[in-house]
């Protein structure tokens, strides 16, 4: 990137980070003549679409702190974490680790970040790139999985559109997958007939081996390998 290029770049991100202080962009542009409240225009359009996006991603976060903490949270974010990324939505994929940053400053609940990344993996599952294959020679799994480790269980929690003040504490094992054919994000906490099926499908093994290692019917074997087929976990030939 040519010098003059970079240097414009880099005084836009900070005007962007904090559109009130425009003074610091003109000082960066000795000459630029156009009117403060057309080059405001600029800044306050772009902490309006990172604001949009935000609440749009986390609307669990919001509803956890409410109106008035939501504005000390989205204010305090636009300046440390400034939009880059030509996709709206990827404004939002810093927001988790902002509120790990001001979670004990702030006073927050302490479950506020990891409710935040589960949040996003929630949209960046359902936005995946990753293809899910059409056809499949055997047991894959679905290639949209993510894996969330946290000391609550979140998956009731949010199913519950935090009904609770609080999600219970305990060690969860969150799965998020997009579903191949609803196309829609599913998750659950994660289960022995789960894990066991997705190691399956990790390390080849068949139901009739399985059966014999573990001393479990092969009906049941099999039970789970369909359950997880059907929720679209697993892909199957």
């Amino acid at each position: 990137m040519r010098p003059g290029l970079r240097h414009f770049f880099n005084s836009m991100t900070e005007y962007f980070a904090d559109p009130a202080g425009l003074e610091r962009l003109r000082a960066a542009h000795p000459g630029w003549e156009a009117p403060d409240s057309r080059v405001a225009l600029y800044g306050e359009f772009v902490q309006a679409h990172v604001r949009e996006v935000v609440e749009k991603l986390y609307p669990l976060v919001k509803a956890v702190v409410g109106a008035e903490r939501w504005e000390v949270l989205v204010k305090g974010y636009f300046p440390t974490r400034p939009a880059r990324h030509f996709e709206m939505n990827q404004a939002g994929e810093s927001f988790p680790a902002y509120v790990a940053d001001v979670t004990a400053d702030q006073g927050l609940p302490e479950f506020l970040p990891a409710l935040a990344r589960f949040e996003w993996a929630d949209w960046a599952v359902y936005a995946s790139e990753e293809r899910v294959p059409e056809r499949v020679e055997r047991l894959t799994v679905n290639p949209t999985l993510a894996v969330l480790q946290h000391p609550y269980r979140l998956c009731a929690y949010v199913r519950s559109k935090a009904a609770a003040p609080a999600p219970a504490a305990g060690d969860e094992m969150a799965l998020l997958w997009r579903h191949p054919r609803q196309l829609n994000t599913w998750f659950m906490a994660a289960h022995d007939r789960a894990l066991l099926v997705l190691k399956m499908a990790v390390e080849g093994f068949a139901v009739a081996d399985v059966a014999a290692a573990t001393g479990a019917a092969e009906q049941d074997v099999r039970r789970a390998v369909d359950e997880c087929v059907a929720d679209g976990l697993i892909l199957t030939p």
